[in-house]
């Protein structure tokens, strides 16, 4: 089968690979449409030790099983067995894996198989395009879950990428009272104002950092790092009050030094959130079945032979794609 193959860092390649055999329990899906993924780039700009090449990469997809069936995937594999898969926190299982990490092959390629429980059948009303936002959605819905923020809340969040304008979008849903986003992108910046933005500012300039802090005032109820930088984490915990929850989301830098004397004195309470369990993911399906959550503005599609392109558009110069999806079949 064909598929696109991470060659090395920056390079990706079209080839001809073994197609997947299924086991028993295991379900052969013909890849319709791929996702581009944050964590995709950060293996495909050679920052992330666990995509190594060759690999093929990806994990969000929407496909057709042999007997007709258009489904979504939900791409994290637990044991099922382990003290954590048994306590519903199959995220926490201590033998995960995940399509496109490690040596497990990722979605960017014509044929996956997955054990059956992980597929989830969609209706046609559900376009490829919205499709595609379950797992990364899934992520948020988790972070929500256990973040479990008070009614009227007002939030932050630091990065107006694909996590941050979902974050941004559920926050709404949830009933937040005001959320701030602040990234150094004025494209993204300005769709994150017309998703519905109290405030989206430029911390790019000493005026947009202070503008920033006069409207959090004495601080937020629940900020979002949905970067991982350094500054972005530390942001964070300058935007969060007294006795406020910092959730730290992004993954784009394993080691970072934060203030925590400071924090220790306002005595900030810290979530780390990751991935999401079947539960999150079946939610977000249904948020997204019920049309709650949309980034179709946002989407561009290439054909997956354009990979290359796709990816370095995604890596350099996004503009206001939130999500590029790849064509497969």
């Amino acid at each position: 089968m064909r598929a696109l193959v991470y060659t090395a860092p920056r390079q990706v390649e079209m080839k001809d690979v073994p197609r997947p055999s299924s086991v028993p329990g295991e379900t052969e899906i013909a890849v319709l449409a791929a996702g581009i993924c944050g964590s995709d780039i950060s293996g495909f700009l050679g920052h992330s030790r666990r995509r190594t090449p060759p690999l093929v990469l990806g994990h969000e997809l929407v496909g057709r099983t042999h007997d007709g069936r258009r489904v979504v995937v939900n791409p994290l594999i637990s044991c099922g067995r382990c003290a954590a898969c048994l306590s519903g926190a199959q995220n926490l299982c201590v033998s995960w894996r995940l399509l496109g990490l490690d040596r497990t092959a990722g979605c960017f390629a014509e044929f996956v198989a997955l054990p059956e429980a992980q597929v989830c059948e969609i209706p046609d009303t559900l376009t490829d395009e919205r499709a595609l936002l379950t797992e990364p959605l899934a992520n948020v819905v988790h972070l929500f879950r256990i973040a479990a923020p008070a009614p009227f809340f007002r939030m932050g969040i630091v990065g107006g990428g694909t996590m941050g304008s979902l974050s941004l979008l559920t926050a709404l849903y949830l009933g937040a009272h005001e959320v701030l986003v602040q990234d150094v992108s004025e494209v993204r910046l300005d769709v994150a104002r017309r998703m519905g933005a109290t405030l989206a500012v430029n911390v790019s300039t000493e005026e947009g950092r202070a503008e920033s802090h006069r409207f959090a005032a004495h601080g937020l109820d629940l900020v979002l790092d949905a970067s991982g930088t350094g500054s972005a984490r530390q942001a964070a915990f300058d935007l969060c009050r007294p006795g406020g929850l910092v959730v730290l989301l992004g993954l784009s830098q394993e080691r970072s030094e934060i203030d925590f004397v400071a924090s220790i004195r306002k005595e900030h309470r810290v979530v780390m959130s990751f991935a999401y369990t079947p539960v999150d993911f079946e939610r977000s399906l249904a948020l997204l079945k019920a049309g709650e959550i949309d980034l179709t503005p946002w989407t561009r599609e290439m054909p997956l032979d354009q990979g290359q392109q796709a990816f370095d558009r995604m890596a350099n110069a996004p503009g206001d794609t939130l999500k590029m999806l790849l064509r497969v079949q």
